[in-house]
């Protein structure tokens, strides 16, 4: 078995400062999964050189694909299983919070059984299974190389170290950050 490596995707070319109620999520998640990459976010030359010798994995969205690219490869295999969990959210119009707390927020509850309007934890667990299953099965060729997201890519971590595999518990925090997971031997 070879290396697999989750890498956190570069900088999506989106603002998110400005509050936004819970009825406006849905159209933000909209911009944020069709957002291009800052054209300043580059990866760094280690992560082209072990992208160049792997087969190379991309969910469907562009900020994963166009994190592949800029890396000079094509993706081997695209596929939505790979792709970031839809948090769950609530539609209000009173309250207003960032992005950033409103996915914080929805990720506590969601842990916790909330899933209006978003993909429950169990069926993202279940995803998750699916997509270490088929990062597992690329492996036993030559080294992988996911080009994922923050969220799922942790979830995917967890089910490499449930099956055998050794590496940081939490892939990458940054964007172009990566993790490398090895078979225990």
């Amino acid at each position: 078995m070879h290396r697999i490596i989750l890498v956190r995707h570069g900088e999506p070319d989106l603002a998110v400062a400005e509050k936004i109620s819970g009825s406006e999520i849905s159209r933000f998640l909209e911009a944020y999964n069709s957002a291009p990459l800052v054209s300043s976010s580059t990866p760094s030359d280690k992560l082209r050189f072990l992208a160049d010798n792997a087969t190379v994995i991309c969910s469907p969205l562009p900020r994963s694909l166009e994190s592949a690219r800029r890396c000079g490869v094509e993706p081997a295999i695209i596929d939505a299983c790979f792709a970031e969990s839809i948090p769950p959210h609530f539609r209000s119009r009173r309250l207003k919070l960032t992005p950033k707390q409103w996915l914080f927020f929805s990720r506590i509850l969601w842990l916790g059984g909330f899933s209006l309007h978003g993909e429950s934890l169990y069926m993202a667990r279940k995803r998750a299974k699916k997509a270490a299953e088929i990062l597992l099965r690329e492996a036993a060729k030559r080294d992988v190389v996911l080009f994922g997201h923050g969220l799922f890519n942790i979830m995917i971590a967890a089910r490499l170290s449930a099956l055998g595999y050794r590496g940081p518990r939490v892939p990458a925090r940054a964007f172009w950050e990566y993790g490398i997971y090895r078979p225990n031997q």
